[in-house]
């Protein structure tokens, strides 16, 4: 599952002197933490979830003050400025690290979601009923679980199948306390920000110039780079191309379509500049890919 060597993986977090319970260079995960400041800064890519078991923690994200308290869930996308303040004595949470294209590859139908609250809705606190609570922390339970025992070794697909449930749990959890979807409560710019998502998102053939979404959304390449980046600090190009990359690590691993057919399904012009441009984004040829362990 992990991309890089084991010199690498730690480049993603900010991690000092914090015990980590797992770390495969696409997933992190702790248990018992009592101060979320160890983990600050969060590297480019990451993205932290932090269920509160016990007591309460002042935050700043992004300017914005927020109380981490017991039930509650925070979500913190890559390049959130963070400042962890005050903190009970009780204080205790259980957190996980995941890649952002992790999530995207996990969420695929849902992503659009995912990204409508994080990065438009800036859903940084999840309130939960002790059911759901109690059901998130059996997610994290198992995964801890499931990984002591197999000592750091758990096969990838019955991890990847433990993310991609306790994800679609944090989705459902947003569906259903997020009151902030209604599109009468978003500003223009967001709601052009959404359109595009949806577009990039929706459409069979992802990589197109960035020219033709601007023009769906009648606005120009320039302002719509403007507002991605406003909204999500990145640009057009680098969403199209990250929706662009999932979709390919999905043909490859999970179907059994040829390369041939896969070059023809992403409107690719040939298999040669299909294959240089997995080579650019993936560092491996299709091929090399579809056989290897990497997710």
């Amino acid at each position: 599952m992990a991309n890089n060597n084991k010199k690498d993986q730690m480049r993603y977090i900010e991690l000092g002197s914090f015990v980590v319970d797992y770390n495969d260079g696409d997933v992190l995960e702790f248990n018992g933490v009592n101060d979320l400041s160890p983990l600050y800064p969060l590297k480019p890519m990451t993205c932290l979830i932090a269920s509160c078991q016990e007591g309460w923690q002042k935050i700043t994200a992004n300017g914005n003050s927020l109380k981490l308290s017991k039930g509650n869930v925070l979500i913190c996308p890559p390049d959130t400025r963070i400042v962890c303040e005050d903190h009970s004595s009780d204080f205790e949470c259980k957190v996980v690290c995941v890649h952002e294209h992790l999530i995207r590859s996990l969420l695929r139908t849902k992503a659009e979601m995912w990204h409508r609250a994080v990065y438009i809705d800036h859903l940084h606190i999840v309130e939960m009923d002790e059911a759901t609570r109690e059901d998130l922390t059996t997610y994290f339970t198992l995964i801890r679980s499931k990984l002591k025992r197999s000592n750091g070794t758990l096969p990838t697909d019955i991890l990847l199948a433990l993310l991609r449930a306790f994800l679609l749990e944090l989705c459902h959890m947003m569906e259903s306390t997020n009151t902030a979807y209604s599109v009468q409560r978003l500003s223009q710019g967001k709601i052009l920000f959404n359109r595009f998502l949806s577009l990039v998102s929706n459409s069979s053939v992802k990589r197109l110039p960035i020219t033709e979404y601007a023009s769906r959304l009648a606005i120009t390449p320039k302002y719509l780079t403007m507002l991605c980046l406003k909204y999500s600090n990145k640009t057009a190009s680098e969403w199209v191309a990250q929706y662009t990359v999932e979709e390919i690590r999905y043909y490859l691993k999970s179907t059994d379509l040829s390369i041939k057919e896969i070059t023809a399904r992403m409107g690719f012009s040939n298999m040669s500049h299909f294959g240089s441009y997995v080579r650019k984004h993936l560092g491996v040829s299709p091929t090399e890919y579809r056989f290897s362990k990497k997710e």
